[in-house]
């Protein structure tokens, strides 16, 4: 039984068995979620180690399925909140060209990242463990890891989201919400806190879980090329 408060939240992205006898595959996952749950409580206790005995499988999917989650969800829910706050300030409120001009960058900014990742990154794993559990034909890994590597992904991963919304946060609790309807506001100051620790987790799991796991697999299987004759 998860008790933990952003359980639900993680959840989403998943369809969870009910009470029926479970799979090791589910039960599995059900361990991962309530790590993430954990993690989600308190960010800054975040401990790698906990989700080493979860396949990449499993760390891939949840990466894959946390994108679509921010581009159908979360994303359109901030952007309604938006909105239904900007009606009730008057055309020349300094907070209302902040918020149209932060959500349009920072929409475009993390779709752009996204599909960086879905197009370069997440497809490269699939291809190493791939290739580590059933073998490869050596000239075609070498032609893949020639067009990218992981020190790619490094070298060009630059992953200010979270900055971005900490600092619209401020900005609009600088501001007081109309008298005529403060939810709107109080909604999307949530929004803003909770999106924040999900981007925080999120980023967490591929550059303290994902990548540093990825990258041995990946020097092993160079290492093990580097090793093997070429044929002419």
């Amino acid at each position: 039984m998860f008790s933990q408060q952003y359980t639900a939240q993680i959840l989403q992205r998943y369809s969870l068995p009910g009470t029926q006898r479970r799979s090791a595959v589910s039960t599995q996952l059900e361990d991962f979620v309530h790590e993430l749950s954990v993690a989600f409580e308190v960010p800054g206790d975040f401990d790698a180690a906990r989700f080493s005995v979860f396949p990449l499988e499993i760390i891939t999917d949840y990466i894959r399925k946390t994108h679509r989650h921010y581009l159908f969800r979360k994303l359109p829910e901030m952007e309604q909140s938006i909105n239904l706050l900007l009606q009730d300030y008057n055309d020349g409120h300094p907070l209302l060209h902040t918020l149209e001009a932060f959500y349009a960058a920072y929409k475009t900014g993390l779709s752009l990242h996204i599909c960086d990742e879905e197009n370069h990154l997440l497809p490269y794993v699939d291809f190493l463990l791939r290739a580590d559990r059933t073998g490869y034909d050596l000239r075609e890994f070498l032609r893949q890891t020639k067009r990218y590597s992981l020190a790619d992904f490094v070298e060009d991963h630059h992953d200010d989201h979270e900055t971005e919304l900490r600092e619209i946060r401020k900005t609009i609790l600088a501001y007081q919400p109309p008298a005529t309807n403060g939810t709107p506001y109080r909604i999307l100051v949530q929004q803003l806190e909770v999106f924040d620790r999900d981007l925080t987790v999120h980023g967490y799991i591929e550059d303290r879980v994902l990548i540093p796991r990825i990258t041995g697999i990946e020097s092993k299987l160079k290492q093990r090329s580097a090793d093997l004759q070429i044929p002419n």
